[in-house]
């Protein structure tokens, strides 16, 4: 079960555990913050695009009943370490594991097949900012694998009309999300802005679309990771 490296972890929710490794990607707050932002409804069919050590799927499966999840990773290693996790927590009659480009979906599943796509997509642009030596980090972080723009077409060929997305995303370019949503037939809904601490600028921003949706916009309170003395 468990390679090189590798470690059973306690995820503190309903007795799920994780497989994670020292040496390659391990998933971070971003995910957290992803997964605590994401609506779902019991019995929806779910996909999670990059889904590296399969986190999402894994929390998320315990937030509805009947739900159907597919989580996609690129990664060969991190595809298996997901999918063993999967089996650890005897979730295979609902999450799926597909090792597989995001860009090649369209030759796996039909259009409008899913209710909500979830991401947290690669923010550095290629030629930008210092690649990680750790291959596995790199693809997370850089946009090696395909860009914000293949993420959002691809999500608006699976998503079915008034489906949603959720994404995860520097705050800094924000616009660019936007702008790519929109392009794509997909609506702006809700944004939450994440902040390191009260007083300090956002650095990241949750967002819900809906492709289809009409044009309103709702701003939600913000988060502060780390509080001060005397915050709440």
């Amino acid at each position: 079960m468990l390679n090189n490296n590798e470690k059973i972890e306690d995820l503190g929710d309903k007795g799920l555990k994780i497989i994670q490794a020292s040496d390659s990607y391990r998933f971070s707050v971003d995910s957290i913050l992803l997964l605590n932002f994401i609506r779902v409804k019991s019995y929806e069919k779910i996909i999670d695009l990059g889904t590296g050590s399969g986190i999402i799927p894994l929390l998320l499966f315990s937030k509805r009943k009947g739900l159907s999840i597919h989580g996609i990773e690129i990664q060969k290693d991190l595809a298996d370490m997901a999918r063993r996790s999967v089996e650890l927590n005897k979730l295979q009659n609902c999450i799926t594991i597909i090792q597989e480009d995001f860009r090649n979906l369209k030759n796996i599943f039909k259009n409008q097949q899913f209710d909500v796509v979830v991401s947290n997509p690669p923010y550095i642009s290629l030629g930008h900012g210092k690649v990680n030596p750790l291959n596995s980090k790199a693809i997370a972080r850089h946009e090696i694998k395909g860009d914000l723009e293949d993420i959002i077409s691809v999500s608006n060929y699976l998503l079915k009309n008034k489906g949603r997305i959720y994404l995860i995303y520097r705050s800094a370019k924000l616009i660019k999300l936007v702008l790519a949503l929109k392009k794509y037939d997909i609506e702006p809904k809700v944004i939450k802005f994440i902040h390191p601490q009260p007083g300090e600028k956002a650095n990241l921003v949750l967002l819900e679309g809906i492709k289809g949706g009409k044009e309103e916009l709702k701003i939600e309170d913000p988060v502060f990771l780390n509080l001060k003395n005397g915050d709440k």
